[in-house]
């Protein structure tokens, strides 16, 4: 069942729910009146039968023939009985009332007053004393009006009912489609998506209300979907080109040296070749099971590092691979900077990530200086890294965290683009900042924030 038609249905039940219980407290409050205003009358006939039967002998002719107008009035259609002490019939109906039993005439004379109801029948009583003696006087009667008007209220109740539960039903459905619009057509947005395709967002109008804070997180999650989409395509596009390059060249060579005999300086270069590939094929796994590593939620504990001989490790590595790239340190902290220098981290990732930064800023500076600077900002230790070589497209800057993905002009230059995931995905885990400016064939300069 659709949202709207619950909404629809459950209100409607809810109505019809309070309308029935206000209407039966609404009805049994009109029969409780109508029967205590009906009792109210019996009781003033009650007084003027004690009158009519029991006082003639002590009132004026005048008197009397204006208790009696009004006793005849008011006794029309209703049974009277008058009871004297032993319960028999005194005065009025003869035949006795079936209804009125010894308990009741014993109630009636210990209380002086008496009311009940049977069936339709009400019955009021008084017990009263006089010179001729003492008397249960006891008046039956059937009220059809109460019976009609209860019947007609009843009537009108039901009718009143059905109309409101029509009303509330029209009610509740057109204001739940005019609610629900907007989720309908972010239902016809979504079945028209293709997230192969270009990035999609949804429309929507500005509700300010919970509605538009749930296509706001679908949005978000669209987008989130499209990167990761976008980072497979570009994960299975690079990954079976680098994953394919070294086999193929090892195939290749292989092919090759056992397509006729050698001579031992060719078998040492294919060797070395193979060897080469193979060990570029081993770096690139080595890449993508620590970058499946640091995508685990249970990640290695953190202690105190100095970063600055994490720094010095990855200096003299690079020293020994890249002899021609002179790496300038740039010491601007402070004295009495022990404090700044420690972090809590793990030292073989962020070594790993600072020697792939560093790395790429040797390999990609096309054997120009490069530049790291450690300085104190704002009580932080800050890490700048700038180089002076070929620089990064602005259309590739907004990839680069993205694995296997290479800019435009790196085409000539070895690598595998993982180096920046890599980093990126470790400095993300340890809190560590990281921005980066870069102009093409301007240089690049990253900035670290512990």
């Amino acid at each position: 069942m659709k949202i709207q038609h619950k909404l629809t249905l459950n209100s409607s039940l809810v109505f019809g729910l309070v309308f029935t219980i206000s209407s039966v407290l609404i009805y049994l409050n009109f029969v409780r009146s109508a029967e205590r205003i009906f009792f109210e009358e019996l009781a003033r006939t009650a007084s003027l039968t004690a009158m009519f039967y029991l006082e003639e002998d002590e009132l004026t002719t005048k008197e009397y023939s204006r208790i009696e107008k009004k006793f005849l009035t008011a006794s029309a259609n209703q049974e009277i009985r008058l009871y004297d002490k032993t319960g028999h019939i005194h005065y009025g109906e003869a035949d006795p009332d079936t209804n009125i039993t010894a308990k009741i005439l014993k109630t009636i004379r210990a209380n002086n007053h008496y009311s009940f109801k049977v069936g339709n029948a009400f019955y009021y009583a008084i017990y009263y004393r006089d010179n001729q003696g003492s008397f249960s006087i006891i008046i039956r009667a059937n009220n059809p009006i109460l019976e009609t008007q209860e019947s007609e209220f009843v009537r009108i109740l039901l009718i009143a009912l059905l109309l409101g539960i029509l009303v509330i039903v029209t009610l509740s459905y057109t204001l739940s489609k005019i609610a629900y619009t907007p989720v309908r057509q972010i239902i016809e947005q979504v079945k028209n998506i293709d997230m192969t395709g270009q990035k999609h967002q949804l429309t929507y109008p500005r509700t300010k209300d919970e509605l538009e804070d749930l296509f706001e997180e679908f949005n978000s999650i669209l987008e989130k979907v499209y990167q990761n989409i976008q980072i497979q395509k570009n994960f299975i596009s690079h990954a079976s080109h680098e994953l394919r390059s070294p086999l193929s060249s090892i195939v290749g060579d292989l092919e090759v040296l056992l397509q006729k005999d050698r001579d031992m300086m060719e078998y040492k270069n294919v060797s070395e070749n193979v060897l080469n590939d193979a060990e570029r094929l081993e770096k690139i796994l080595e890449n993508l099971l620590m970058l499946s590593g640091l995508e685990q939620k249970n990640r290695q504990e953190t202690q105190p590092e100095r970063i600055d001989e994490i720094l010095w490790e990855v200096l003299d590595k690079l020293a020994a691979e890249y002899p021609t790239t002179k790496i300038n340190l740039h010491w601007d902290l402070p004295e009495e900077t022990s404090d700044l220098l420690q972090y809590n981290c793990v030292k073989t990732q962020v070594y790993m990530a600072l020697y792939n930064l560093i790395e790429n800023a040797a390999k990609f500076s096309e054997q120009k200086p490069v530049d790291i600077t450690l300085k104190k900002v704002e009580n932080k230790l800050v890490i700048e890294i700038q180089d002076h070589g070929i620089g990064i497209s602005a259309q590739d800057i907004q990839h680069i965290s993205e694995p296997f993905y290479r800019g435009q002009n790196t085409g000539k230059i070895k690598g595998n683009g993982l180096g920046m995931t890599i980093a990126y995905k470790i400095f993300t885990n340890h809190s560590i900042g990281i921005s980066i400016k870069s102009e093409q064939n301007n240089g690049t300069r990253i900035r670290l924030d512990f």
